[in-house]
Formats: structure tokens, sequence, C-alpha cells
């Protein structure tokens, strides 16, 4: 599992929310966190515009409110929130039995429950999100990179010692640097065609530069 989907199961491990079975979830999706998560968010995004739907059922539109609450049962099973699926199916049964006292009695709290839903939904989303987030690139922040790291950089490359200059990189990308975020790509670049000078330059630049 690659980091950004370890992180996601994290989020799921620690936001249980009742009613929904997110080891049943994850296996409908190949164990990948990252899929399954991207589902929840669409069921977070279209189930309200059903729910209004729902909503504006009488005797008369029976018929139509089976095929939306149809709906609704297979999004929440799609998303193993089996428990609020299975409130769908009854009351598709019912309206399907054209049963509108039941229909009239449990609507709205069927429409209740999921949005709540939602709102559980949602906050599982904003942390996997901000997991992703605080965690997407956990080298620390610098103004500037380290002066005896380049210094030896410059020393290598001044001897052309290829193997020494691409660790003397590797350990400069063990940081972020403020002022210049390619800086590591380019070097890497300019390792890669041969730009020994342009190399040189930049170190001898970054060496000059105040502390």
């Amino acid at each position: 599992m690659n980091p950004q989907s370890e992180q996601i199961q994290r989020a799921f491990d620690s936001t249980p929310i009742e009613g929904v079975d997110y080891a049943d979830g994850l296996s409908r999706f190949g164990n990948q966190p990252t899929v399954y998560l991207r589902i929840i968010k669409s069921f977070i995004k279209n189930t309200p515009a059903s729910l209004e739907e729902l909503a504006a059922v009488t005797p008369e539109t029976l018929s139509d409110y089976a095929v939306r609450v149809h709906g609704l049962k297979g999004s929440c099973y799609g998303i193993s929130a089996m428990t609020y699926g299975d409130e769908a199916k009854a009351l598709e049964i019912a309206s399907k039995a054209s049963d509108w006292a039941t229909v009239e009695r449990d609507n709205s709290t069927l429409i209740a429950h999921v949005n709540e839903l939602i709102v559980h939904l949602q906050g599982l989303v904003d942390l996997a999100e901000k997991a992703e987030g605080d965690n997407a690139d956990p080298r620390p922040v610098m103004d500037r990179p380290d002066r005896d790291i380049v210094r030896k950089l410059l020393d290598a490359t001044q001897s052309f010692d290829v193997i020494a200059m691409e660790q003397i990189i590797e350990k400069l990308d063990t940081a972020r640097y403020r002022s210049m975020p390619r800086l590591v790509d380019n070097l890497r670049e300019q390792l890669t065609n041969f730009r020994y000078d342009l190399i040189e330059d930049k170190t001898r630049e970054l060496l000059r530069d105040p502390e």
C-alpha cells in the first residue's frame, strides 16, 4: 500500500461510522482506499439532490418514488452503508406495494438519517484530505540548502565525481527550500544532461549568497 493509501486507511480506521462497513466497502473496490474514498465523495456530492426528490413524494407519485428510493438504496449499498441501504429497501418495498402510510411515516426519517450520514462521511473525507495534505511531503522546509552540503557538491563537481554528485543531490533532496522549490529537480536534470558547468555555477551562486 502506497503512502497516500495508508493515510486514507488511517482515516478510515480512526473515523468509524455506525451503519457503514468499511471492510466491505474496501473489498468492493479491490482494497484500494483511494478508490473507495473517491466513491464516497461522489455519494456526498450527488445524494442531496436525490433526497430533495424523495422529500417531495405524494400518494400520486409513489411509482416515481419507488424508482428514486431504489437508486438511493443502491448508492448506500455501493458505499457499504448497509443500515441506510436497508432503510431505503424497506421503503422501496412499501412504495411498490402502494403502502402510502409507511412511506409517509418513514420517509422523513430516512432522509434525516442519510443527511446525517453525509455529515459523518464529509468528516471522514476532511480527515483523509487533511492527512494527505499534512503528510504528502514530510520533508522539513528550509530557507536555503545546508552550505556544507553545497560545498561538497561543488567539490564533487569540480572533480567530476558523478557518484558523489548523485549522493550529495540525494542529501539535498531530504529537505524542501522555500525560495527555490525546483532546486533538486534542476540539479538532477543538469546531472542527467552532463551539464556539470551549470551545477558548478549554481553551487557557487548558493555559496555566494549570504547566510
